[in-house]
């Protein structure tokens, strides 16, 4: 044992993991990662805000523009509907034909719509509000000027009579008109000017911001993108190496589970073969002395004289106390190691348990095996015994129950063990508690067999049952491993 032990911490000192670099443990995205990216977004929002503004603004410049070019043709075609009125009357004069009347009245009826037109196109404007107010006194000033020398001229023509103060007064009055008009469209072609400068320079203040926040914004992002792949090369170097010293503790773990499965198996060999061991002693050596103990005993009293009454009770006495110690003898014996399973086999062992179980504990014991399993590996034999060896005492300690019932038969698949009993159940979490060694210990010789080992609660949640369950064709290693300890025991009793 101190060798093995010796070997198990060796090994421990070999299996070292080497010194790594730390793993990345956190597994959220670092905070300057995080920084650059708010930085991105913020950079985009602010983009476009600025894009959306300048957009307003040019939008809204260019709608100024096209309403200046819109007043701009309004005085235009204004002025012309003056200046036709202005012709067609004096053509009417010069020539007293009737047909220039025809436009001269259409230019009456028109100027006033192309002035209320104006005046809409201007409303938006209050300091232009006085030019339109005095634009619309000379020009009508001017038209009743015209109507007035019309009327002071009935016989127009090249013979007749004009109305020539009239005439020369209403011309003053339309050089006003048409002073004012051109001022009103020189000021318009200046603020047409202005404002196409202003579209030119809200445009291209558009573009610039555009493409010095897209300029910053796709440095910024091709920043984070170095860093995300700094971030993801960490990452994947980090779960590289968790990977390496994962695989290096599963290596460790199957290493050491191997190991101890070899020292569980080793040890339960080891226990048997010194129960075996001191079992052979008690009957070798300590029952023959017991025995001639009693053969001497009984030789003194058969020359005990009878009146040497007190004497000779006193010496039944001590031998009634031997005979009790070669039972208690024979009792240990059974319990190292019995006799009966290698001579009499598996199926009478446990009867013959199972009745001093119930003479000791006063529990009703049945037992339902249909053959005698004679020919059983020993290794199999010894491990179903001890499992309803371990599981009796349990229930005598811990069930609380009046009747257990052990089940072995053999099935087309293997050996199957059952043990019932109707007591209060294992309690729930008692199967996980690392001070559970019986039942460790029984589930590890199922595993060195290649079995199988269950236990719960009945049916219906009442009593317990054990259940192992032991394959036909278990692995060489595990099958040569327990017949080596079957022949050991066997030789040795």
């Amino acid at each position: 044992m101190a060798e093995h032990s010796e070997a198990l911490a060796l090994t421990d000192r070999e299996a070292e993991p080497p010194a790594a670099t730390p793993l990345v443990a956190d597994a959220r995205v670092p905070l300057h990662v995080v920084a650059v990216i708010f930085v991105s977004i913020a950079l985009l929002v602010i983009n476009a805000s600025l894009l959306i503004v300048n957009t307003g603004r040019a939008m809204d410049t260019n709608a100024h523009y096209a309403r200046s070019y819109e007043i701009k043709r309004a005085l235009s075609t204004f002025q012309s509907v003056i200046t036709t009125a202005e012709s067609s009357q004096r053509g009417y004069l010069l020539t007293g034909d009737t047909e220039y009347l025809t436009p001269y009245y259409r230019a009456m009826r028109g100027w006033r719509v192309e002035l209320d037109r104006l005046a809409n196109l201007m409303a938006e404007d209050p300091d232009r509000q006085d030019d339109i107010a005095e634009l619309e006194r000379f020009t009508a000033a001017a038209i009743a000027r015209l109507e007035q020398v019309i009327e002071r001229s009935p016989r127009p023509g090249p013979s007749g009579t004009t109305d020539l103060d009239g005439t020369s007064r209403a011309t003053e009055t339309m050089d006003r008109v048409r002073s004012i008009v051109e001022r009103l469209l020189v000021e318009e072609d200046a603020r047409i000017d202005a404002l196409g400068k202003a579209v030119l320079r809200d445009v291209w203040i558009t573009l610039g911001v555009a493409l010095l926040t897209t300029i910053v914004t796709v440095a910024v992002l091709i920043g984070l993108h170095k860093l995300l792949q700094r971030y993801v090369a960490a990452r994947a170097r980090a779960e590289g190496a968790l990977l390496e010293a994962n695989q290096h503790l599963n290596h460790l773990v199957e290493q050491r589970t191997s190991e101890l499965a070899e020292l569980s198996q080793h040890l339960i060999r080891v226990s048997e073969e010194e129960k075996a061991s001191i079992a052979r002693e008690l009957h070798d050596t300590f029952g023959s002395n017991l025995t001639a103990i009693n053969m001497d005993l009984n030789w003194i009293l058969r020359r005990i004289p009878e009146d040497a009454r007190e004497l000779r009770e006193r010496l039944q006495r001590v031998l009634q106390t031997l005979a009790e110690t070669v039972e208690l003898k024979q009792e240990v014996i059974e319990g190292l190691r019995p006799s009966q399973l290698d001579s009499l086999g598996l199926a009478y062992a446990l009867r013959s348990h199972c009745e001093e179980f119930s003479r000791r504990t006063g529990l009703s014991c049945e037992v339902e095996i249909d053959e005698d399993f004679d020919e059983m590996d020993p290794s199999w034999s010894i491990a179903l015994y001890r499992i309803v060896q371990e599981t009796l005492t349990n229930i005598a300690k811990h069930a609380q129950a009046s009747r257990v019932h052990i089940a072995l038969k053999r099935e087309p698949a293997g050996i199957r063990l059952r043990i019932a009993d109707d007591g209060v159940g294992i309690a729930e979490g008692a199967l996980g508690k690392p001070k559970s060694h019986g039942i460790v210990g029984m589930r590890e010789r199922m595993r060195q067999l290649g079995g199988r080992f269950n236990i719960g609660r009945g049916p219906d949640g009442q009593g317990t049952v054990v259940e192992a369950f032991i394959p036909n064709a278990p692995t060489g290693d595990r099958s040569s491993a327990g017949a080596d300890v079957g022949n050991f025991l066997r030789n040795a009793m």
